[in-house]
């Protein structure tokens, strides 16, 4: 049974006194206290190729980063009304662009049917065409 380093544990509980470590046998888990119930598994430790390592200042930097507890509420307000309002622009985007696109298209799709209806020509495609020389023209 592996034991985590005691400098990883002192730094571990001064992030969260509910925090703690244990070995489930392949690797360290950082786990959580609830007030009621089993712990919960927070953050596997695993090396690059999800093999074993000893946790390290790494992990404490990773666990510390997602801790949002520490948020203020009016912090907490601004970046979940930030986020908010980048969801919306992006979707105000991204209907514009669909907007755009089937204008485009229609408007291709509307000339050729009118031109057919109104018998003013064959209603050829809009783009230019690619003509092949025949084999009497060039001899």
């Amino acid at each position: 049974m592996y034991i985590p380093e005691r400098s990883f544990m002192r730094e571990l509980k001064n992030l969260d006194k509910n925090l703690g470590c244990k070995f489930n046998g392949r690797f360290f888990v950082v786990t959580y206290q609830r007030s009621y119930g089993e712990p919960v598994n927070l953050y596997a430790i695993k090396g690059p190729d999800n093999s074993f390592r000893q946790p390290g200042q790494q992990d404490l930097d990773v666990i510390a980063a997602s801790n949002i507890e520490k948020e203020s509420p009016q912090e907490k307000f601004q970046r979940i009304s930030q986020h908010m309002e980048d969801v919306r622009a992006k979707k105000r985007r991204e209907a514009k662009e669909n907007i755009r696109l089937m204008t485009k298209d229609d408007h291709r799709q509307l000339s050729k049917a009118f031109i057919q209806k109104t018998n003013l020509g064959k209603g050829n495609s809009t783009f230019r065409r690619i003509t092949r020389k025949s084999k009497q023209a060039s001899a």
